[in-house]
């Protein structure tokens, strides 16, 4: 197979490639930000067979290039757009050596892994130093078998690759910063296990899950504003990760924030015996203005692992309160948590045979709640009472009901897809059947004022009133109005929707 790549000077604000193919050539065509930009990286196949990789370094300059490639069943392509003037002022006084650096590692090959401290810095450039920084900085990598000899490499950038390792033999790996200044401390030691079989060639370890495609500019180690709404300070560690390009006006979504950890498929691998590694790189991904939930994401490290329990603790006014979540993902979605309130969080593999031991803990600080969802009151209760109610059919959700009672005299049924998405109804009574609202003037997006949210919501479903089914329901048509009730959908002009997200956390705690 043929695979050429060349740089184009198309001006775009996000490095892209474009991909094309014609009989068994391959073409990448890179597209820079600007034309003063320069572009460096690499592609790396791997997996094809026990022993096989392949590591290609870009030309420099954009230059054409053609290669002749194995028949590897995956390819990795790093690349990122370096602008010419200002490499010299990017790699000045990068190196940090007053705090230790956060290591992640991936496997590569059943021989190789990928190491990489420089996505969870403060400093954003760190993966553009260049070979001639090293008068400026660099990096001392140290691995070895466990309870054996350390070797150590040299390294001008941030990520490497070490290769010529045993497969399947645990290794413990560290990382320290070395600049003209002195020496830092090295990182907290991390032990991986070299490419069990069925899981090599593995790269779905957060920092580059996230790093290697356009999410970079989305997924960062920093909020964009360090404070919250209420100006008190946001949680950073190196174990934290923030998506931040949620506008302050929409509600939060758990749903739009799981699309981009994609769902695995389950291993049909025989057992031997209970897990016998903790999970790795345990990272806790938080969206900026949304403090009911974060999302927990990890790397798996023993192919023994069929599930994973996720204990989440918390100490509040009541004691101490713990939430024990299953699942058989790399991640899972952590909800209902309160403003201003801290969190620890493990994950432990388990089998049909056994537990194997958790990961080391990691703490989270959540972020004030925001004034402009809705009034949040510190220390009161959330007024959610779960009930399971009769309904209207018309619902893309299917978990538990939920109801409370409204100064209008009406109840408000709510039936959850997770706690930031749900379905609306309105009954006048609680024993009574709950009706589905329709919107004379839009999709629904005021009816958040049901659920006490001040913003107008996103809701699902937009049909035209004549394209649903004609059914008895509440009705209004602004904010604030009254609720009237009779035909929706059909010819009256009354819309409805499947479900509703208004930013207010339902039930709003464990």
């Amino acid at each position: 197979m043929h695979k050429s790549y060349a740089a184009s000077s198309v001006r775009r604000q996000n490095m892209k490639v474009r991909i094309s193919t014609t009989g068994d050539t391959i073409v990448m065509k890179f597209l820079r930000p600007n034309t003063d930009t320069r572009l460096e990286g690499y592609i790396l196949g791997y997996g094809g067979s026990m022993f096989s990789k392949q590591f290609i370094q870009l030309p420099e300059d954009g230059q054409p290039y053609e290669t002749e490639f194995d028949a590897e069943p995956k390819y990795l392509i790093a690349v990122q757009p370096i602008p010419a003037n200002e490499v010299k002022k990017q790699c000045t006084g990068k190196v940090e050596l007053q705090k230790p650096l956060h290591l992640v590692i991936g496997s590569v090959t059943p021989t190789s892994v990928l190491l990489s401290w420089g996505t969870l810095l403060k400093t954003p450039y760190e993966g553009n130093v260049m070979n001639d920084c090293l008068e400026d900085g660099h990096y001392t990598v140290r691995y070895r078998e466990k309870n054996r000899r350390w070797n150590y490499q040299t390294c001008p950038t941030s990520d490497t690759v070490i290769d010529k390792l045993k497969p399947n033999t645990v290794y413990e790996f560290g990382v320290q910063p070395n600049s003209k200044d002195g020496t830092g401390m090295w990182s907290r030691p991390v032990v991986h296990n070299i490419s069990l079989p069925g899981i090599e060639g593995k790269f779905d370890f957060f920092a580059y899950r996230f790093d290697i495609y356009e999410n970079s500019s989305i997924f960062r180690p920093l909020p964009k504003s360090e404070v919250d709404s209420m100006g008190n300070p946001r949680f950073i560690a190196p174990h934290v990760i923030y998506k931040t390009d949620k506008p302050p006006e929409e509600p939060c979504s758990i749903t739009s924030s799981l699309a981009y950890f994609p769902d695995e498929e389950g291993s049909d691998q025989n057992v031997t015996g209970p897990p016998r590694l903790p999970p790795s790189n345990l990272t806790v991904v938080t969206v900026e203005g949304c403090p009911s939930f974060v999302i927990l994401d990890w790397q798996k490290t023993d192919n023994e692992t069929r599930e994973y329990e996720v204990v989440s603790t918390t100490t509040g006014p009541n004691g101490r309160e713990t939430s024990v979540l299953t699942t058989n993902q790399t991640h899972t979605a952590v909800e209902n948590l309160k403003p201003e309130s801290s969190y620890e969080f493990t994950v432990t593999p388990r089998n049909e045979l056994g537990t194997g031991p958790s990961s080391d803990p990691v703490t989270f600080s959540t972020e004030s709640a925001d004034p402009r969802v809705s009034e949040y009151v510190s220390g009161k209760d959330a007024i959610w009472t779960q009930f399971p109610f009769k309904s209207d059919a018309y619902s893309e959700c299917n978990g538990k009901q939920f109801v409370k009672r409204t100064w209008y005299r009406k109840f408000v049924g709510i039936q959850l897809c997770n706690s930031l998405r749900y379905k609306i109804y309105l009954s006048d009574s609680l024993n009574g059947k709950f009706y589905n609202i329709g919107d004379q003037t839009g999709y629904g997006e005021d009816h958040c004022q049901f659920v006490d949210s001040f913003l107008d919501g996103r809701t699902g479903s937009h049909f035209l009133a004549d394209q649903l089914p004609s059914r008895q329901g509440f009705y209004r048509a602004l904010r604030q109005e009254p609720v009237s009730f009779g035909e929706i959908g059909g010819k009256s002009h009354a819309t409805y929707v499947g479900w509703y997200e208004c930013g207010t956390p339902i039930p709003g705690k464990w």
